[in-house]
């Protein structure tokens, strides 16, 4: 089953939520995300300390994305033969400790069970005063996205393919540590955002998602792409267009932004129209259509 069938399935009659974080009225957030071994890392490539930090950003990101800050925690860990050693547990539990303490998080609790595959899955509790949310787009609002695209597909098939050469190491560290745009919120939130989340699957799925949930038509121009020099040169258009793990932030806003906020980068890429729910691509003029999706957490074989 897809991905989409099995969270249909799980919630039966009700709708399935459309955002990562579920907003708890007055004004809390919780969302959740895991690191499974095989799946989202290799031992071999990521440390307990990369681990770790990447663990946290990538709840911190769910948390910014919805325009909250985060607060608690709970940890649960499935530990394998591996990760149950002691000095993996140390070197992982110091680095938690060193990004939670980064974003003023309290761990509050959790689970620790044995597995026979390194599990790792952290619930953050945040505070917000006004979620952002993927349904608040409205037909004009202008898309942006923070940063660039594409350097963590590239970091991604470096690790594959075992390569040692210096000019890829920025994006190594950008797959195996990605960094949550966080710093920039404040800043951020001066602007009317309509609605925001961030890109964990790449561009072309999390656009479709944001287009759906906003009930319109995101119209993007190739061209205004901030695709990752080096990455579009080793990997092509396509492979950059579906580069998860990016974290950036994907929004909507009827206003003209800056083209820098807290020192990131801002790009203006499209905007949203009335119309079938759905993403367009244009390049030069003419209707785009990507030969990829990107990362597929189910195939429709499995």
């Amino acid at each position: 089953m897809k991905e989409s069938e099995i969270i249909r399935t799980l919630f039966g009659r009700t709708p399935p939520p459309e955002d990562d974080c579920y907003f708890l009225a007055p004004n809390r957030l919780v969302t959740t995300d895991s690191l499974s071994e095989g799946t989202h890392f290799l031992h071999e490539w990521s440390s307990p300390q990369i681990l770790a930090r990447k663990l946290v950003e990538v709840n911190v990101s769910d948390i910014t994305a919805s325009g909250g800050r985060p607060k608690e925690c709970f940890l649960n860990l499935g530990l394998s033969p591996l990760s149950r050693k002691k000095e993996w547990i140390r070197a992982f539990s110091k680095e938690l400790r060193k990004s939670l303490d980064q974003y003023g998080m309290k761990l509050a609790g959790g689970d620790t069970f044995s597995a026979s595959t390194t599990q790792l899955t952290l619930t953050v509790v945040g505070t917000v005063e006004r979620p952002w949310l993927r349904s608040g787009g409205k037909p004009g609002d202008y898309l942006y996205v923070t940063g660039s695209l594409g350097k963590s597909q590239l970091g991604f098939q470096t690790l594959k393919k075992k390569s040692k050469e210096s000019k890829y190491i920025d994006a190594i560290t950008h797959h195996l540590s990605p960094k949550s745009r966080y710093a920039i919120l404040d800043t951020l939130k001066k602007f009317k955002i309509h609605a925001c989340m961030d890109i964990t699957d790449g561009l072309i799925q999390d656009a479709e998602r944001l287009a759906i949930a906003s009930k319109g038509k995101l119209k993007i121009q190739i061209e205004s792409l901030p695709l990752d020099s080096l990455a579009l040169s080793h990997l092509g258009l396509d492979l950059c267009l579906g580069s998860g793990e990016e974290l950036e932030l994907l929004f909507l806003s009827p206003e003209i932004l800056p083209t820098e906020l807290a020192g990131i980068p801002v790009t203006m890429i499209g905007r949203l129209e009335s119309g079938k729910p759905g993403v367009a691509f244009w390049k030069v003029g003419k209707t785009y259509s990507p030969k990829t999706r990107g990362f597929i957490h189910f195939s429709e074989k499995e």
